[in-house]
């Protein structure tokens, strides 16, 4: 280590997940600072911290002699980052107690508890990954255009806003002006092709790529046609009423059908026999039919006199009706176990136009059923141990709750994937996301489809192989993470326009002034309300404001593979 690097304040992480690993690789890009982990790990993922700019202390923070050997004392920001909240609330209040300057970052998955620790902890931040990425996944689920959402200006109730990218002629904004363009869109024009902030009367054209800031819309169109539909259209517009039963006919089970038509067949040849053979009505005839193959008998003795050939056929009838009727019996029995056993997994069919289905729900699968909710949107969600929460929703019909597994076929088709407006995939395995997700194209090859994944080198893979959008919960968090650790108020990082930029949110308006001279103010939260804003004229005292500051390096999206 340098001279230099020596002096570099010193900032402390506990943790040793992907997460945490991020968190180290941005801060050694960032700069300025040394890194330390604390966190009981084996030799390779020593070593994996170390490439990725870290020293390492290997042992147990929750005691006071591992967080003064790693130098707590002197440390400036402590980030705990373990997947335990209580584990992560005990250290960091006893780096607090060791350090009484030092700055605190927890990871939180409870958002509410985490605003009460905000409120009575001076100079901390808590952050909760699952609620963080749930905005950018909702966005990509209404805007297919949409790379990197959040609430503003508070996680947990906050406006729905983020950022979104489209062709002009996608948007159907070509030859209009950014003024004109921003006024159809309702966004913020950040950037047209590679210019940044773009002058209101700019012509926009069809080929540009236009990246916009502002409220979260749908941008989808609902109306889900899938491609088999149009295979079963016919070329007259009238259709007859023997069409209309063959059709149906066609839809019905081939095992049921068959046994139907025997049924049929061998009830028409018996009644016609019956009829000649003993001098019968058509009515008499069928009722004695229908006696005779629900093994009633005829009820007339005299159909032993009538000769070898009828009490034969008497016979057949008999012994053939009572043949369907055990078939029938069976069938129903079975169908009615069937339906009991789908409805106490929680299985059922669903039919809707337009709704979202979200596979997996966990604490990110939960936050994303809630913006969606809140944005009006139809939730189908597929979890094989649901929460009580989302047991709750389901009772109280705010959304359509399958207990299953959706890597089953048989299990995602019950959601009408053909008619969704989007399928989110959230379950903690990158392979079985996958699966689902070609799973989800079988049943309709143009199903927008938004998964989760955790490992960068499979989702890239995904990418270009299969032509799946990918967002990273871990990749989404790490910058803000990383940026919260020396300044508060970083909601994240973004790329537009070739360009690295740091989203920032001031509290204050005027009085707490921008971040940096060069960060441009995207929006303002006054009166209950978002308003766009495009520079700092149109800010006022305590107004709430987001900036995106640049950084001046070229990147890609973290975490985001989009095709």
């Amino acid at each position: 280590m340098t001279e230099g690097h020596a002096r570099d304040p010193a900032i402390l992480i506990v943790g040793d997940d992907v997460l945490a690993e991020r968190v180290c690789v941005e801060l050694a890009a960032a700069g300025g600072t040394r890194v330390r982990v604390v966190s009981p790990m084996s030799s390779e993922r020593q070593e994996a911290f170390r490439r990725a700019g870290a020293a390492v202390t290997p042992h147990d923070a929750d005691n006071d002699d591992s967080l003064l050997e790693a130098g707590v004392a002197g440390a400036i920001t402590i980030l705990t980052l373990s997947g335990d909240d209580e584990r992560n609330l005990s250290v960091a209040l006893r780096a607090r107690m060791l350090n009484p300057s030092i700055r605190v970052v927890l990871r939180q998955f409870g958002t509410k508890i985490g605003r009460k620790i905000e409120q009575n902890l001076p100079d901390s931040t808590v952050l909760s990954p699952a609620a963080l990425s749930a905005a950018t996944y909702a966005g990509a689920a209404l805007d297919p255009g949409c790379f990197f959402g959040l609430r503003f200006p508070n996680a947990i109730d906050g406006a729905f806003v983020g950022f979104t990218r489209g062709l002009a002629g996608e948007l159907d904004v070509a030859d209009l002006t950014v003024a004109e363009a921003e006024e159809k869109l309702k966004v913020r024009i950040v950037a047209l092709g590679e210019h940044h902030e773009p002058v209101p009367d700019s012509l926009i054209d069809p080929s540009d790529t236009i990246v916009g800031f502002g409220p979260v819309s749908e941008r989808r169109s609902t109306d889900a046609k899938p491609e088999r539909a149009a295979r079963v259209q016919r070329p007259y517009t009238r259709r007859t009423l023997i069409g209309s039963a063959i059709e149906a006919l066609a839809r019905v089970n081939p095992i049921l059908r068959t046994i139907a038509l025997g049924a049929f067949l061998f009830y028409a040849i018996a009644l016609i026999f019956f009829h000649f053979a003993l001098h019968l009505t058509w009515p008499g005839s069928a009722f004695d039919v229908v006696q005779a193959m629900t093994s009633t008998g005829f009820g007339d003795s005299s159909v032993v006199r009538r000769g070898v050939a009828v009490i034969a056929g008497a016979m057949v009838v008999m012994i053939g009706g009572t043949v369907f009727t055990s078939i029938f019996i069976g069938y129903v029995s079975a169908a009615i176990t069937r339906a009991q056993w789908t409805a106490q997994q929680g299985l059922r069919r669903i039919r809707a136009r337009g709704h979202v289905v979200i596979c997996g729900g966990g604490r990110i699968g939960s936050a994303v059923v809630n913006l969606l909710t809140e944005a009006g949107k139809h939730v189908v969600v597929i979890d094989s141990h649901p929460d009580p929460t989302l047991i709750r929703r389901a009772r109280e019909s705010s959304i359509d709750l399958l207990t299953g597994d959706a890597t089953n076929e048989d299990v995602l088709a019950l959601c009408d994937v053909p008619h969704a407006a989007a399928v989110v995939v959230l379950t903690n395995s990158d392979p079985g996301n996958l699966e689902i997700a070609l799973g989800a194209r079988a049943l309709r090859a143009d199903v927008p489809l938004v998964v989760r994944m955790e490992n960068r080198t499979f989702a890239q893979a995904t990418a270009r192989l299969f032509g799946i959008s990918t967002f990273s919960p871990a990749a989404l968090s790490a910058p803000a993470f990383a940026g919260l650790a020396r300044f508060p108020g970083t909601l994240g990082r973004v790329t537009y326009a070739g360009e690295e930029h740091t989203i920032v949110q001031r509290w204050g308006g005027l009085g707490a002034g921008p971040p940096a001279e060069d960060a441009v103010p995207l929006c303002v939260w006054r009166g209950g309300r978002v308003l766009l804003v495009h520079d700092s004229a149109e800010i006022a005292a305590g107004d709430t404001v987001i900036y995106a500051l640049p950084l001046g390096r070229p990147g890609a999206e973290p975490g985001i593979v989009s095709v």
